[in-house]
């Protein structure tokens, strides 16, 4: 797809028109996802269920981004604002079975058919905004894409608590029914078409191996995806732990720990906000090396703040602002490794950063549960992984990576006939 826009230095006005309207879409999405977090009990309740059903349902729906690699490069055929509207209008539809069927079967198949969605969405919505938007403003529109991930926790868990409390869960599904309707509205209004030489794309049978094997190809982007994985495995290993240490050292009530999420929200707004501000003076390769080596550094060091709380609380907050910065930064240079596949490149990249997440909420439970529940062993190994993280981007993702915005330049629609 090439925008005959994307050369532009400043954003015309269809761009930022296209840009709101995606991002709102992806709020919608996230909050669909983040919803049932706080209320597992009260879920499972509705259903007559165990929260254990409840906790494997988000699990399973968590799985699902293994199959973005599959599934996450359809818009390099179909185009990306068709996939995105898709998405929102499935989504939809999947919501309206959840409100008319109190049923936990239907439960399980509509949450599942957002997490697909969602995994299709993103890399879609991701390589959109790689096409559209110019290297030199990329991470600040990724940047305030991002923003939504945290905003949807600030407006997921009043409105469904709310919802739950006087109603339903049948309410909450009707409340989810009228937001994403509006989303797929906006898309399908506010977005800018794609921009395809040659008319419409043949459609045929699409090959993901294919997608796979142009992205494996290029041994840069195999090193950024390294980096997603040692990455995501320190982080995951940390976060699954961190709750049972602070627990445990400091004696800690259920709604002590459920202030510390507040904390982290913030610190996911933060870290967002320095990206959206800085990532493109600094550059994002600096910003997401720098920040991932802090993030590693706090790893090591706060399984020492046992002595006080305020202290581990101050350094688990500058960790989460460390961890949403890296994360968010890195996103602007995966979208630019293979312009001519970003689709592909995302969607890999999404299908990593998922095994990681998997990967390492097992090994954390067997790291903390071998170790007696010695959370310095393991902010020592996710420290480890996180230097690692930060040596691949140092050493192994170079600074001049061919950043000249090719997302513009013609043969895009030749490169993704190789996908069918």
């Amino acid at each position: 797809m090439t925008h005959q826009y994307a050369r532009e230095t400043n954003l015309d006005n269809r761009v930022i028109r296209s840009i709101l309207a995606i991002v709102f879409a992806r709020l919608v999405i996230n909050i669909t996802k983040r919803f049932p977090y706080p209320f597992v009990s009260a879920i499972g309740d509705s259903f007559n269920v165990s929260a254990g059903s409840i906790q494997n349902v988000i699990a399973l729906t968590n799985g699902s981004g293994l199959l973005s690699p599959l599934l996450g490069t359809i818009s390099e055929h179909y185009g990306r604002k068709a996939v995105m509207v898709g998405m929102l209008l499935l989504m939809t539809c999947m919501s309206v079975l959840g409100a008319l069927f109190a049923e936990y079967g239907v439960f399980v198949v509509v949450m599942f058919s957002f997490g697909v969605a969602k995994i299709i969405y993103d890399p879609t919505f991701q390589a959109y905004l790689g096409d559209a938007v110019p290297f030199s403003r990329r991470g600040r529109v990724m940047g305030i894409s991002e923003l939504s991930w945290a905003l949807s926790l600030v407006i997921a868990a009043p409105v469904a608590g709310f919802l739950l409390d006087i109603a339903n869960l049948q309410a909450v599904f009707v409340f989810l029914t009228i937001c994403l309707a509006s989303g797929t509205a906006a898309l399908w209004l506010l977005v800018e078409p794609d921009k395809r030489k040659g008319g419409p794309r043949r459609i045929g049978i699409i090959n993901p191996l294919v997608a796979m094997r142009q992205v494996s190809a290029h041994p840069t982007a195999v090193y950024a995806l390294l980096y997603t994985l040692c990455f995501t495995l320190a982080h995951e290993i940390f976060y699954i732990n961190y709750g049972l240490w602070m627990e445990d050292a400091f004696d800690l009530v259920l709604t002590a720990l459920g202030t510390i999420t507040i904390v982290i929200a913030v610190a996911e707004v933060i870290g967002e906000f320095i990206v959206i501000g800085y990532s493109d003076r600094l550059g994002a390769r600096n910003m997401s090396m720098v920040s991932m080596l802090i993030a590693a550094i706090s790893f090591l060091i706060i399984p020492s703040l046992s002595f006080s709380l305020p202290l581990a609380m101050f350094g688990i907050f500058v960790m989460f602002i460390a961890i949403e910065t890296a994360i968010v930064a890195a996103i602007p240079i995966f979208t630019e490794l293979l312009p001519r596949s970003r689709a592909a490149m995302m969607s890999a990249n999404m299908g990593v950063h998922s095994l990681g997440r998997l990967a390492g909420a097992a090994l954390g439970a067997l790291i903390y549960g071998s170790s007696g529940g010695n959370f310095l062993a393991v902010g020592i190994i996710a420290a480890g992984l996180g230097f690692a993280a930060f040596l691949v981007m140092w050493r192994l993702v170079p600074e001049d990576f061919h950043l000249h915005e090719k997302s513009s330049e013609p043969g895009h629609e030749a490169a993704v006939e190789d996908l069918s």
